[in-house]
């Protein structure tokens, strides 16, 4: 079925799309139309080979090098 990378994306969007028909059912359908994308944006699965520590090393090294 779906792997673990993917689910959160997956309920997330479904669950904005879920509130936006509520929202357009009551009327409020068009400003309510960026919902399900912003979501989904935000909820994509990343490639998690580049951690927090990886771009600190890095700009830290830039910092030097400018100097």
């Amino acid at each position: 079925m779906l792997g673990n990378r993917w689910l959160p994306l997956a309920f997330t969007t479904g669950t904005a799309v879920a509130l936006w028909a509520l929202t357009a059912a009551h009327g409020y359908g068009w400003q309510m139309i960026w919902l399900p994308a912003a979501v989904a944006g935000v909820a994509w699965p990343r490639d998690r080979k580049r951690t927090l520590d990886h771009c600190l090393r890095r700009l830290r090294r830039q910092r030097v090098e400018s100097r």
